[in-house]
């Protein structure tokens, strides 16, 4: 066999073997369970992590402006402590300028090996300001089981209170598109005024993305809908431990 025949015959076989592990890995879009067709998305792609309170850049559509995040971990005996804190500095030539302050603690108990985190009244928090104008998100703790084999299934809500007093609410999604299993921790999240999807955060189209749904689109709640999805989106990198937890 000559030398180019050999060639061929290992670029096949290379080939067909990786298919299946690049079919096995690939990424499923998230499944919000609503009509997103005519939603504007905005890639979160630039949001991945750098520099630990690194002052890094943000444009995001129309969106410019700043953002640091901080980790940091902390264990004596049996007692952790694990905090986190994001602040942002959002511009839109509409609606001004927005500062976010994001912050969440965790308190862990470690017996054995097992850690368990202590229960919360609010495990993150966004202040979202501009001048007298104020909103708020505040993830709330998911319902912890009495007995559960594996890691459980984080269902969360989110209450996001705007500054003429109406209350938008978030969901956790934990199932990906033609999956039937979930994940424990959240694969995105619909943001609902009652019972009307105005976003979303997960992804969509195969891209990492913020969805603001029809309707929504060129009024204040696209700007809230949109602040409160950058929250998620941090709260969702910090409620993961580091390697070095």
């Amino acid at each position: 066999m000559s030398k180019q025949k050999i060639i061929n015959v290992i670029f096949w076989v290379a080939l067909t073997s990786a298919v299946p592990a690049l079919a096995f890995f690939k990424v499923p879009d998230t499944d919000f369970g609503a009509n997103f067709s005519e939603a504007v998305a905005y890639e979160t792609n630039s949001l991945l992590m750098k520099f630990n309170y690194k002052t890094n850049d943000l444009n995001i559509g129309p969106y410019s402006g700043t953002w640091k995040n901080r980790k940091s971990s902390s264990k004596f005996m049996i007692f952790g402590k694990r905090k986190s804190s994001t602040e942002i500095t959002l511009v839109h030539d509409t609606y001004g300028t927005w500062t976010l302050f994001c912050s969440g603690q965790v308190k862990e108990l470690e017996v054995y090996g097992f850690s368990f985190d202590r229960q919360n009244a609010i495990d993150y928090q966004c202040v979202m300001q501009s001048g007298e104008k104020m909103a708020v998100l505040a993830v709330l703790p998911y319902k912890k089981p009495k007995f559960s084999l594996g890691e459980p299934i984080q269902n969360r809500k989110a209450l996001i209170t705007l500054p003429d007093g109406r209350e938008l609410q978030a969901v956790s999604l934990h199932r990906g598109v033609g999956n039937k299993r979930q994940s424990p921790k959240a694969t995105g999240y619909t943001i609902r005024n009652k019972d009307k999807a105005v976003g979303g955060l997960g992804r969509f189209e195969k891209k990492n993305v913020i969805l603001v749904n029809a309707g929504a689109e060129s009024t204040a709640d696209e700007h809230f809908v949109f602040m409160s999805a950058l929250g998620l989106w941090f709260f969702g990198h910090n409620d993961r431990k580091s390697p070095l937890d």
